[in-house]
């Protein structure tokens, strides 16, 4: 890998006199990737033997999470923004105003660039110069289902005769497993979070608190020491609204019941998940109901996840000690799901291995969790206790700070 990336622009140049030589060395020195250059050769080790058991001569790679774990790229920029994997080179295709970005952020052989109205318009010029990078007759991986995925880019390759090999999940999948480097991320991220949660507690104890107050408080925690934000949240949903999946704070004064939380703190991006329910004065019947509940299911998971268990397995000890709802409560039965590098619009980014009774894959230990222990009685109360953890070969090791349980305040 050069130090250096190769810059090809795929129009005149006519215009960029800020290119300089100069300016590029200061751009590409402005900050500092998060891993070693060895962590990043690893990752592209894998990636490339998981292409070649797969048949593929090339990937294009266009989640955006999964670009930056292969070459370190990030900006807010949400234009396709492709990376292509060779067996022996990588090629990033950026718009000219995202070269910055693109020096100051990656790792990578090449940086391809153009127009910035014209990567806004289409990707015909980055995909005939990635094709035209590979040998005739290559194959080139891709993933077909997932939304960041352009359908005009597969469209276009096929337009340009590329044999196209389906590549779902092949970079997630990969990413299933964590360095100790990412896992110390997740790590930093949980510090974030456990701000997040304290914010949100001395927020709902004043007496003029509203559902937004704590949202702001907690988002203020999130962010002041972070060096990323956080893709989704903080929802806060009080009263009946903690009833209704998926709802947030609307600024309207904290119910004198149940308050749910969710959020992640964030550090380079890789998150630590966590629920919350705040209690203002004693909890009621249905209250106390739902935490016994959540308490049940998050110790149910942590106490049976170690390396080599079958996700599967997990699932059905969980379930059982679940064991059968009430006729009002809404549960989704999913045990955990993987969490750590994540752009928008969710935490929720990878491949979908889940704990669920159809997943009999064996854990390994570096895999990283959040298990959503959230259950409502619908329309009118809610509550969830989370905890994000790593499985180690001796079991779950929670990495998110505080006691999963009801908080009064």
């Amino acid at each position: 890998m050069r130090t250096t990336p190769e810059l090809t622009g795929l129009d005149d140049g006519a215009g960029r006199r800020w290119l300089t030589p100069d300016a590029i060395a200061s751009v590409t020195a402005a900050e500092p990737r998060p891993f070693a250059d060895a962590e990043y050769d690893r990752r592209l080790a894998d990636v490339r033997g998981r292409m070649s058991r797969a048949g593929m001569d090339g990937l294009v790679v266009f989640r955006p999470s999964s670009v930056e774990y292969l070459c370190g790229y990030h900006t807010a920029e949400t234009a396709p923004q492709p990376l292509l994997v060779t067996e022996s080179d990588t090629c990033l295709y950026v718009p000219d105003l995202e070269l910055g970005r693109a020096l100051a952020s990656s790792r990578v052989g090449n940086i391809v660039y153009c127009g910035y109205a014209d990567a806004l318009r289409g990707l015909e010029s980055q995909l005939d110069h990635a094709v035209r990078t590979l040998p005739r007759g290559a194959r080139i991986g891709i993933e077909l289902g997932h939304a960041s995925t352009p359908p005009q880019a597969v469209d276009i390759l096929r337009g340009k005769d590329a044999l196209l090999v389906p590549g779902e999940y092949l970079v997630e999948r990969a990413r299933l497993v964590l360095s100790d480097a990412e896992i110390r991320c997740v790590e930093e991220a949980a510090a974030s979070t456990r701000a997040g949660v304290e914010a949100a507690v001395a927020e709902a104890a004043g007496p003029d608190a509203t559902d937004s107050s704590v949202a702001g408080a907690i988002a203020a925690a999130l962010y002041t020491r972070a060096n990323s934000p956080s893709v989704w949240g903080p929802v806060v949903a009080t009263g009946n609204r903690g009833g209704i999946p998926h709802s947030s704070w609307t600024h309207r004064p904290l119910s004198a019941g149940t308050t749910f939380l969710e959020f992640a703190g964030a550090h380079h991006r890789y998150h630590a998940p966590v629920m919350r329910t705040l209690s203002r004065g004693r909890p009621d019947a249905r209250a106390r109901q739902l935490t016994e509940l959540s308490r049940t299911a998050l110790a149910a998971v942590l106490d049976n996840v170690r390396a080599g268990v079958p996700c599967a397995e997990v699932a059905r000890r969980a379930a059982e000690a679940v064991g059968t709802l009430p006729g009002d409560v809404v549960f989704h039965w999913l045990f955990g799901y993987p969490v750590g590098l994540a752009h928008k619009p969710h935490w929720m980014d990878g491949a979908p291995f889940y704990l669920t009774p159809d997943n009999h894959e064996p854990l390994a230990a570096g895999m990283v969790f959040h298990m959503p222990g959230s259950f409502r009685s619908f329309g009118e109360a809610g509550v969830g206790l989370s905890q994000t953890f790593v499985v180690e070969e001796g079991g779950a090791r929670v990495l998110t700070h505080g006691s999963a349980d009801l908080i009064e305040v």
